[in-house]
């Protein structure tokens, strides 16, 4: 049984952290819910941000995409700004999320906070150089997507607050391709994969390989990543994306559960990377986006 001492609402960002902190006892800040209902955390009192202005999506004078921590995911599926940001990829990782109630609950900052492995938005925002912005009572600062998670449900925040994340502005006009293999359109992920590629002149300028489900935090191949970078478009033949896949492959570390085996998750990192360079390099980007398989 939840047994949940007080619920507190705060106004704003550092209003939520200073809640946090006052005690007594654990807390835990809550906006969507939707994991709290499936399991209970051990707390004493929870922080409720909805009203903190931190559920906004809008794009800044500079060009980069803002998704407010509490923002749902069904807001990334429906808002034009990420329908139109590097192809639709976000909006179309958001839309395999569960189905559409759950979609209308769950937000941005609870599917990255909980720090699954698997969690779902994690690799197509990291393949398009997400930064994080996270509250303290009385300063903001900002960091990589790829320095916040440090483990399996763990990140850099402590009692901090996720206000949201930030997609460079020059990552608008990426190609990218994501895709999540599941066993069912609503289980969680066996493998995650996400690609993008900025490419001008003929030439790929900057590649971003992302994979969830594959190691204790969602991470980057970055081996892959070097390897692709700087080639000419024309020269990336099936033998050079037989490497890339196999390196990306290599860099990952999925376990071996009653799910599937770690040969098996190593094997489809491997075949999914290969496809989505080759789709991203080869079609016309409707058919771009995540799904069961």
């Amino acid at each position: 049984m939840w047994n949940l001492q007080e619920y507190r609402i705060a106004s704003s960002p550092a209003e939520a952290v200073a809640l946090m902190r006052k005690g007594p006892g654990k807390g835990a800040y809550i906006a969507g819910g939707t994991d709290m209902l499936l399991e209970h955390p051990a707390c004493d009192f929870v922080v409720d941000v909805n009203n903190a202005g931190i559920g906004d999506i809008a794009r800044t004078p500079g060009g980069d995409l803002f998704l407010g921590a509490a923002a749902t995911l069904q807001g990334l599926v429906d808002n034009n700004f990420v329908r139109e940001f590097a192809g639709g990829a976000i909006s179309k990782s958001a839309s395999q999320c569960g189905n559409r109630p759950v979609r209308s609950t769950a937000t941005v900052g609870g599917n990255l906070c909980n720090a699954l492995p698997s969690a779902d938005m994690a690799p197509v925002l990291l393949a398009l150089d997400a930064t994080c912005y996270i509250a303290d009572e009385d300063c903001q600062e900002s960091l990589p997507l790829t320095d916040f998670f440090v483990g399996p449900r763990m990140t850099v925040l402590e009692d901090r607050l996720l206000v949201g994340v930030a997609l460079p502005g020059e990552c608008a006009g990426w190609r990218c391709a994501a895709h999540k293999l599941t066993r069912t359109a609503e289980d969680i992920s066996l493998v995650q994969v996400a690609v993008s590629l900025g490419m001008d002149d003929g030439k790929i300028q900057e590649a971003r390989i992302a994979l969830g489900a594959v190691s204790p935090v969602p991470m980057r191949a970055v081996l892959a990543e070097t390897m692709l970078a700087g080639q000419e478009i024309t020269a990336v033949t099936p033998d050079v994306l037989r490497d890339v896949a196999t390196i990306a492959a290599g860099e990952c570390d999925p376990l071996d559960d009653h799910r599937a085996s770690a040969e098996y998750r190593r094997d489809m990192v491997n075949v999914l990377t290969r496809r989505l360079i080759t789709r991203i390099l080869t079609d016309d980007g409707d058919n771009m986006e995540g799904g069961a398989a």
